[in-house]
């Protein structure tokens, strides 16, 4: 299921929903590019199998009766540029941070299916009800889904890594806050959280309660999103974000010659007490 996402249809947002509501309409889904995996070079015979999955999809979709759609129906962060990039129109889809983008996708037994705008509008459905309903589902993942946490370090700094074998897991960072005291109970979130989203496998992430935590997390996070971020085949985004009250802050920036450089908020210089940017890594 991680291995092949696809795009297929969308949805919109709102109130008390009938069965007819619900029902998606029944029109061919037409194979579309992955979001957030990287296909260009695979070899035929992975391109065969990902066809049949394409044709597999596409009976679950169809097949699917309103309780199973909004069953399968669960919210994903997904990398804006290659969400752009196939053209197929996601207008729907919210701002989860600079990068990062919200979208809706059908979490079937064969493949993750994203719903462009045309399925969507298709459903007849407000998108708020669709969200909400997809963003439940999440949450029931997050809260069954087994994921690994641990301490990565470099002998002077230290992150926290999140990773787990659903495709939904680097989404967990929707209810980051929430997420961190159940994997993290003890942890002290009062100046906020950096975190990364380096592929949809993973979270790297570090408090910001002290000034040493403070100075691992803009030094060794991005470093570490960096690296884990070209490790894997469903990159999400390279860049590193402050979590605050809810309130989500990009702290990295392209450079000219293809690296990032770290902007620290005057909340995080003040904590650490230094100015001025710093190349990732």
């Amino acid at each position: 299921m991680g291995l092949f996402d696809r795009l297929a249809a969308p949805a919109r947002r709102g109130s008390a929903m009938t069965e007819d509501d619900l029902r998606p309409t029944s029109r061919p889904v037409n194979p579309v590019p992955d979001v957030d995996a990287e296909d260009s070079e695979l070899e035929e015979s992975v391109r065969e199998h990902l066809a049949r999955l394409t044709a597999a999809a596409e009976a679950d979709v169809e097949s699917l009766s309103p309780e199973e759609f909004d069953a399968a129906l669960t919210s994903r962060l997904v990398s804006a540029e290659r969400m752009d990039s196939t053209g197929l129109g996601f207008s729907y889809a919210g701002r989860f941070a600079d990068h990062v983008h919200e979208v809706l996708t059908l979490d079937l037994p064969t493949a993750v299916v994203t719903l462009p705008d045309s399925r969507v509008e298709e459903t007849g459905r407000r998108v708020s009800a669709l969200v909400d309903r997809g963003r439940t589902n999440l949450l029931h993942q997050l809260e069954t889904s087994p994921v690994d946490v641990e301490v990565v370090g470099d002998g002077r700094r230290s992150a926290f890594t999140v990773t787990g074998p659903s495709p939904y897991t680097a989404s967990f960072a929707r209810f980051l806050n929430d997420a961190v005291y159940r994997w993290l109970p003890d942890a002290d979130t009062h100046a906020g959280i950096v975190f990364a989203l380096p592929h949809r496998h993973a979270i790297v992430l570090q408090t910001c309660a002290t000034p040493t935590q403070t100075r691992d997390a803009l030094e060794f996070v991005p470093a570490l999103a960096q690296s884990m971020y070209l490790e894997d085949p469903g990159a999400l985004s390279r860049h590193t974000y402050h979590w605050l009250d809810r309130q989500i802050t990009c702290l990295t920036e392209e450079d000219g010659n293809g690296g990032l450089t770290i902007r620290p908020t005057p909340f995080l210089e003040n904590i650490i007490g230094f100015s001025g940017g710093r190349r990732a890594g």
